[in-house]
């Protein structure tokens, strides 16, 4: 089990990644490969190694009345059999990102029975796989929203999933991306969120392979599973302000607008090295 969920988040890693890498026209010319602290190392054709670090904006799991790791992976096993339903009978490579309705997720310490759980998850990747089917972007980097402002979105959406962005990525990138998230658990893009974000991974810098010169961050958002907790003034603050870090450079990746912003830094001295 713990190696088939480090294969997924392999995956998914490598997934964002090249998603990273298309969006970013600046990125360096090089071969790049999956390690450990970092996720990825860089050999440009400079000769220069460039360690990445991949993080993501996400709720904190201090709250003790809200069991975040079991309802992550409860609603990753129900994208894992969608997309497995949408692959019997779909070719096209999509980003999935599904906006789950609070009901899904009470907030209670226990997450729901093997029985519930197992009906819950077949009936939902059922669903969401027929919708995602009825809804396919013909052409590759075109993107679909279905909310309850669509047609077939009201019509057609269960009252767990508040709305789905499917985005086609065929020929540009190799694996599909599946993603679900509870809007309300999704930390907003502001500059106290990115900052502790920084915070916690210069803490983990020391111990990332030495040989790279330089070690860059990247943080992954998705304002479009936020809903209304998304603040576009508040991002933009964020986005503008100057951390301070040991990073060299650090990234936001908006994944939803496929955008990425390079954050302005005060380089602190990393002494671990």
């Amino acid at each position: 089990m713990e190696n088939n969920n480090q294969n997924k988040k392999d995956r998914r890693e490598w997934t964002i990644m090249n998603l990273f890498m298309e969006n970013f026209n600046q990125f360096p010319i090089g071969e790049i490969e999956k390690s450990e602290r970092p996720d990825f190392i860089l050999n440009t054709l400079k000769g220069k190694r460039i360690g990445i670090e991949l993080t993501e904006l996400k709720y904190e799991r201090n709250d003790t009345q809200f069991n975040m790791r079991a309802y992550e992976d409860f609603l990753s096993n129900i994208m894992l059999k969608a997309e497995k339903k949408y692959n019997q009978t779909n070719q096209m490579t999509l980003v999935v990102d599904v906006h789950f309705a609070d009901s899904i997720a009470p907030n209670i310490v226990q997450p729901p029975t093997d029985e519930e759980a197992q009906l819950i998850t077949n009936g939902l990747a059922e669903t969401i796989a027929r919708i995602v089917t009825d809804n396919l972007p013909e052409s590759t980097g075109k993107h679909y929203i279905v909310d309850r402002t669509s047609k077939y979105g009201d019509i057609n959406l269960p009252s767990m999933i508040e709305s789905m962005h499917i985005t086609n990525v065929t020929g540009r990138i190799d694996e599909a991306l599946w993603y679900a998230s509870i809007s309300t658990r999704v930390k907003p893009l502001t500059i106290d969120s990115i900052a502790q974000r920084i915070s916690d991974k210069d803490h983990k810098l020391h111990g990332y392979n030495h040989t790279c010169q330089q070690q860059w961050l990247i943080i992954i958002q998705n304002s479009f599973l936020m809903s209304s907790q998304y603040d576009p003034i508040a991002a933009q603050r964020a986005l503008r302000h100057r951390y301070r870090s040991s990073f060299n450079r650090i990234f936001v990746f908006e994944r939803s607008s496929a955008t990425v912003s390079e954050l302005n830094l005060i380089h602190r001295i990393n002494t671990s090295y």
